[in-house]
């Protein structure tokens, strides 16, 4: 029998990993990993969420994103002991090779990095959703019971982003942060089309002298749920979202499906496959008249 292990980082010691990438990108690799147990019936190892990262300590970042925090394998994925002894005993497979599993066995099909984003899983994301779900701790189930059909969602991702020149992110630079003034004129814009000041809640990882601008506009509230994966859950409940070009805004996306307003260039990947009214757009300055109309017809009679 063959397993298939999500190899978060290079450094992965069972029990912890040392540094690594953020939630965002290291879901893309168990996502994938998930998907392919779950097709082709391989067992899957549980991987090692927790990660030790210095850099958010010395930064002080209210998230030290160490990610012990979040899942608990309620799934009966191979875990523990049994994991680490497969682990060490067992020769690897790159998941390049995945398809020729039948041609060997008693091999660990090793997943890893995040290149391609939801390009093999596009349409898998309602398995995901249910697989992230049914594994999260309790403490992190508060915002599936949330309602947030009145209201408009930002993520501003600040915290460890490059602060870059504005016309270098219109041109497709990623990993950098948006104007705050950009969100503040999002918000604007939608409220002037819908004629009264909708609720808005800003998830952030930036402070509050940063968030100011759109902080003090009025029925604006900033918001968390304590962790990474419960305000991804949050945000992926949006009836509208404003989204950062970083990856936790993509999987918001990704497990909502919902309208989405990205930064030009900031888009990343298309998301929806739906044929209805969804959409999703990059706006530079102003939104165009047409999904403004959207955007009141999405909110109609919830004023």
């Amino acid at each position: 029998m063959n397993y298939i292990y999500p190899k978060l980082s290079d450094k992965d010691l069972n029990f912890m990993r040392l540094g690594g990438a953020g939630l965002g990108n290291i879901l893309f690799t168990y996502a994938r990993a998930f998907v392919f147990s779950k097709k082709s019936g391989i067992p899957l190892i549980w991987p090692t969420w927790f990660s030790f990262k210095l850099g958010t300590i010395l930064r002080n970042e209210q998230d030290k994103r160490f990610y012990n925090d979040l899942f608990k394998n309620n799934s009966g994925y191979i875990d523990g002991l049994k994991k680490a002894w497969f682990r060490l005993t067992k020769s690897k497979v790159a998941e390049k090779d995945r398809n020729n599993y039948k041609n060997f066995d008693n091999k660990i099909i090793e997943f890893t990095g995040f290149d391609g984003c939801f390009e093999e899983i596009l349409y898998d994301s309602k398995i995901i959703y249910e697989d992230l779900v049914k594994n999260l701790m309790e403490k992190n189930k508060k915002p599936l019971d949330y309602d947030f059909t009145s209201s408009i969602s930002f993520h501003i991702r600040l915290g460890d982003f490059n602060r870059a020149v504005i016309d270098d992110v219109r041109n497709g630079l990623h990993n950098s942060s948006l104007p705050i003034m950009w969100y503040v004129s999002m918000l604007e814009q939608i409220r002037g089309a819908l004629g009264y000041e909708i609720k808005a809640y800003i998830f952030s990882d930036g402070t509050e002298q940063e968030l100011n601008p759109i902080l003090s506009l009025p029925n604006v509230e900033r918001i968390t749920f304590g962790t990474s994966i419960a305000d991804i859950l949050a945000l992926s409940k949006a009836k509208l979202l404003v989204a950062s070009g970083s990856s936790f805004s993509m999987w918001a996306r990704y497990l909502g499906r919902m309208n989405t307003i990205c930064f030009e260039n900031q888009i990343k990947q298309r998301i929806l496959t739906e044929k209805d009214d969804t959409f999703e757009i990059e706006v530079n300055d102003i939104i165009a008249t047409e999904y403004l109309e959207k955007i009141k017809f999405c909110f109609k009679g919830l004023s």
